[in-house]
């Protein structure tokens, strides 16, 4: 394709620039879900009884994190079930009714519940699938809902999230010794961090649809030709033109075409819900092209690098940055998650200090913004922790995802 072709088809926009209701009673001491919800992330503190419909008695060793999104009202739960420990998500529901009522049963997002936990627990109506299912007593004063849990002490956060850092380095690690192109590993994995928890899937096969190889052909475009043939590629295979304005669809498919795209992630799988329009896949998709067809004349390995080794995490971050769709925030989450990790990764069949300098790297390098997990095990903890460093957000989120820490004298693994 010809620098001319593509000019001829650029736009002047830039390309960086229910659930089902159901009726139930409410509890005279817990009159709503939303206070239900207040309790059992209190839960640590407050101990509530639960008891299944057989008998069964389950202990809380970690009430998981409150859901921002679609799906189960707690992830990663971690509870004892006669003395056997199970994790997985949790629902909550003023009664069992609330399982079948609301769709669950037919929902793919609620296969990770390990337990439903109610106020009431009525026989199952109907013969929809259920999981199980423990009624939870709470001992209530009056003023239980206000209060806040009392303080812990913290644990060792930077330790546990160069640990976090590590794991994630292996997981690319294994990745990239089997791969025949290291570059479509990270490219994937790049596409697969655009989509936060509820888009990583269709990224991820946007990625496998539309391999990074692709844009090849582009190494002798202008940037901003080659930008908007990345972007154009992107949203084509993804599915997403009907998002576009008319003007921009028409020029966006001319283009792909060219760059011999076709649509191959179906647009159902995308998901909108709760999903600001900064977040929304086709802005992730505007941001991340200028800096994929920047990268292939050297190959996204060698950029990496290479940006790395001139100016550090701080030149990462910017080359992700790239407003109005991928802030600073987002940049650094990217980049701490991804980019230095599947570096260090890569550096280790290199040696020579290499490896060491990327964790130094990471333990000084800034905190992504606060999230759902973030704040969730802050709160049950009662600790005010607002991480300052990226190793301490990682450190939280291992807190999160380790089994042995909520109600161990032991320390984290």
């Amino acid at each position: 394709m010809t620098s001319m072709a593509l000019r001829l088809v650029q736009t002047s926009r830039r390309v960086c620039e229910s659930r089902g209701r159901y009726i139930a009673e409410p509890s005279p001491d817990i009159p709503s879900e939303k206070a239900f919800s207040h309790l059992w992330e209190r839960s640590l503190e407050l101990r509530p009884e639960l008891v299944g419909r057989d008998g069964e008695t389950y202990e809380i060793l970690f009430p998981g994190v409150r859901n921002q999104g679609a799906g189960p009202d707690f992830k990663g739960a971690v509870l004892k079930r006669d003395g056997k420990t199970i994790g997985g998500d949790v629902e909550l529901h003023l009664d069992s009714s609330g399982w079948r009522s609301h769709g669950h049963h037919g929902d793919s997002r609620y296969h990770g519940v390990v337990l439903q936990v109610v106020l009431k627990a009525p026989a199952g109506r109907g013969d929809a699938p259920m999981p199980p299912t423990a009624e939870a007593k709470f001992e209530l004063v009056d003023d239980i809902l206000p209060n806040k849990s009392q303080p812990r002490e913290a644990p060792d956060l930077e330790d546990l999230g160069v640990r976090r850092f590590h794991a994630k380095s292996a997981g690319f690690r294994l990745e990239l010794k089997t791969a025949s192109n290291p570059d479509q590993v990270l490219y994937a994995s790049l596409l697969e961090s655009m989509g936060y928890a509820r888009n990583r899937k269709p990224f991820r096969a946007l990625a496998s649809h539309v391999s990074y190889d692709v844009f090849s052909i582009l190494s002798e475009e202008p940037s901003s030709a080659a930008a908007f043939a990345v972007f154009s590629s992107l949203a084509v295979g993804g599915g997403l033109t009907a998002d576009l304005e008319e003007r921009e669809r028409v020029q966006v498919r001319r283009v792909a075409r060219m760059m011999g795209v076709r649509s191959g992630v179906s647009t159902k799988s995308w998901s909108r819900f709760r999903v600001r329009p900064s977040n929304s896949p086709m802005s992730r998709m505007r941001g991340i092209a200028p800096f994929l067809s920047r990268s292939h004349s050297s190959g996204l390995g060698n950029t990496l690098r290479a940006l790395f080794d001139q100016e550090g995490v701080p030149g990462l971050i910017r080359a992700i940055e790239c407003q109005p769709f991928i802030g600073r925030g987002f940049a650094i989450t990217v980049v701490a998650n991804i980019i230095v990790p599947a570096l260090h990764a890569a550096s280790l069949s290199r040696g020579a200090g290499e490896p060491d300098r990327l964790v130094e790297a990471f333990r000084e390098m800034p905190s992504p913004p606060q999230d759902a997990v973030t704040r969730g095990v802050s709160s049950v903890l009662g600790l005010d922790v607002r991480p300052n460093l990226a190793v301490e957000h990682f450190g939280l989120h291992a807190l999160a995802r380790s089994k042995s820490w909520p109600g161990s004298e032991e320390s984290a693994a």
